[in-house]
């Protein structure tokens, strides 16, 4: 663990490199430009224009993944280095983040679930399919739930709980709070900032797309 916790630009260049490695995957094999044109979304309304709007589609994909997850693993350690110089708990910001980079890792695991077993689970899947498919969270329960409901359905999973005692874990290895401490540093903190974002990202969903509610 304190080796890991050493090589944090290492492990920050891993997770995305993976990340890079899943997107490539599940747009070489899945999210085609045929397959948008078999749910019923083609890429474009004009006819041959497909592969082409894809192609450009995919110079950006890489870069915005990557940035949203700098900023996403930036913001969280901001929030627990924050939560933690309130308990006065000097940690270094660096170690926290580092901490964060590794409790993400979890993620690719449901990734890989998803794009290994999509077609098995929906041979003929569709883009909403896709949209909706998440293993072990809320969203299987509940299949009916308006669209804009999906991410915060989704958010709701098995990993994302794994995810909390994941970070636990890491403050109680750079803290000098007991794990029980550092868990409850976690709740308190991350749980309300995750609450706001995924009330923000479903308020704009529905403003931009009204007809999903």
């Amino acid at each position: 663990m304190k080796l890991l916790l050493k090589n944090g630009t290492l492990n920050l260049l891993v997770l995305i490199l993976l990340t890079f490695v899943l997107i490539n995957i599940t747009n070489r094999y899945i999210l085609t430009p045929g397959f948008y044109s078999n749910s019923g979304d083609p890429l474009s309304g004009i006819p041959g224009q497909e592969v082409s709007i894809y192609e450009n589609l995919q110079r950006w994909i890489y870069i915005s993944s990557a940035a949203y997850l700098i900023g996403k693993l930036a913001t969280i350690s901001l929030v627990l280095y924050t939560a933690l110089y309130l308990a006065d708990q000097q940690v270094n910001y660096k170690d926290i983040f580092n901490v964060v980079v590794l409790a993400e890792f979890v993620f690719l695991i449901p990734a890989v679930i998803k794009i290994t077993s999509f077609y098995y689970v929906f041979p003929h899947g569709t883009l909403e399919d896709w949209r909706q498919y998440y293993i072990l969270s809320a969203l299987s329960l509940f299949k009916d739930a308006p669209a804009d409901w999906n991410y915060a359905l989704q958010t709701v999973n098995l990993f994302e709980i794994g995810y909390w005692f994941l970070l636990a874990l890491g403050i109680y290895r750079l803290s000098g709070l007991n794990y029980d401490r550092s868990l409850q540093v976690v709740v308190t903190a991350y749980l309300p900032a995750l609450f706001i974002w995924v009330a923000s990202v479903t308020f704009c969903t529905l403003m931009l797309f009204p007809a999903s509610g």
